[in-house]
């Protein structure tokens, strides 16, 4: 068997929750969530994006380890590099988180909007966490490199 875990918070609580609380679509002609093909296309968009944004991420971490461990025998290229694949891995992770955290509404229905859930927390914790360090200026920074081969300069952020 397939031994992938989602690593994803927002993507459990909503798994567990459309297990066991959803109801399928009126006119799906199943009898259950976990059966409704709306329901399964969401959840593997979902997946793909969640799955993308790990490995992603994990690259990244990789490449911050090895820059780590050079110490002060790391270039400026080398510098350069590992900072634009964090960027990317912001980037896209943010993207992905947020769309994921608005997307699992869409997949528990309207009742997983009540407060009593707190379904609500993955979206603003995430969107809080990512004001701390604007994606915007990542963005800026990865188009100067694959547009014009610049490497971004060393800030507080990067």
């Amino acid at each position: 068997m397939l031994q992938i875990q989602s690593r994803g918070g927002a993507f459990e609580a909503a798994k567990t929750y459309t297990s066991t609380n959803t109801k399928p679509w009126l006119t799906s002609g199943v009898e259950s969530a976990t059966q409704d093909p709306y329901i399964l296309q969401h959840y593997g968009k979902i997946w793909v994006d969640l799955q993308a944004a790990v490995y992603l991420t994990e690259q990244a971490g990789e490449l911050l380890q090895a820059a780590w461990e050079r110490e002060w025998s790391l270039t400026a290229e080398q510098r350069g590099e590992c900072a634009l694949l964090v960027a990317t891995a912001k980037v896209f992770a943010t993207k992905v988180g947020l769309d994921i955290t608005n997307r699992i509404f869409e997949v528990m229905g309207a009742r997983a909007t009540s407060a009593k859930y707190g379904f609500d927390r993955y979206w603003r914790n995430l969107r809080t966490f990512t004001l701390h360090d604007p994606v915007d200026y990542k963005i800026q920074d990865i188009g100067k490199w694959a547009l014009n081969d610049k490497l971004p300069r060393p800030n507080f952020y990067s």
